[in-house]
């Protein structure tokens, strides 16, 4: 999807980079903002961004070998994400979840904390699903030979998880070679706070979205 990143967006004429930013802005417990691309508009806005707005963000090209679709995820966490810094915690979102506000953020830092004091190793961002699903022609989440139709509330619940928010120490990281550590703690967010942006008919539908909420007053922030 071309430009999806910088196109405009409910308002914000720099487009996601600009409204990720903004919502960063307002998250205090952050020490560092780095915009890993490579996209020099990307990295142009963001150092507009830093001069004028935040000096915490930081641009960052993004090497040619991990900005391809042929590079794995897991090379790119692995042997470039893991050595962003050499100690200190990553916490790690992306511009296409609009709706994950600095609200939400505040509040995934707050419990990030709270767990890994409590021997958790990493916060992974999760919706959580309770339907009646299926596997191998019989139910994946509840025994229907004890009942047919259990209510939905009753339903084992199963996370999905949502790329929105990970926030793991980079030492874990590179022992791991991953983003999600032995023990994470599953974030839950709402579905309205992590829906994501893939495609062209979703960017178009979450600008509409978006632009109703800030007729109604609401912050994107």
């Amino acid at each position: 999807m071309k430009n999806k990143n910088t196109r405009p967006f409910a308002g914000f004429e720099n487009g996601l980079i600009e409204l990720k930013l903004r919502q960063f802005q307002k998250v205090a417990g952050l020490d560092r903002i780095i915009v890993s691309s490579n996209d020099p508009v990307v990295l142009d806005y963001a150092a507009q961004f830093a001069a004028a707005e935040d000096p915490r963000v930081e641009p960052l090209p993004r090497p040619d070998e991990f900005g391809v679709s042929a590079t794995s995820m897991g090379a790119f966490i692995r042997d470039y994400i893991a050595h962003l810094s050499e100690d200190g915690h990553l916490f790690w979102s992306h511009v296409t979840h609009p709706f994950a506000t600095a609200e939400v953020y505040e509040r995934a830092l707050d419990v990030y904390r709270e767990r890994i004091s409590e021997g958790y190793d990493c916060l992974v961002s999760a919706t959580k699903i309770q339907k009646f699903l299926w596997r191998d022609g019989k139910p994946f989440n509840y025994d229907n030979t004890v009942e047919r139709w259990p209510r939905s509330q009753d339903l084992e619940p199963v996370w999905e998880i949502n790329h929105a928010i990970y926030a793991i120490p980079f030492e874990v990281m590179r022992r791991s070679g991953d983003r999600v550590g032995d023990r994470p703690f599953f974030f839950e967010m709402e579905e309205k706070e992590a829906m994501d942006i893939d495609w062209e008919e979703q960017f178009n539908l979450m600008d509409e979205i978006a632009r109703a909420r800030r007729v109604e007053g609401r912050s994107l922030l």
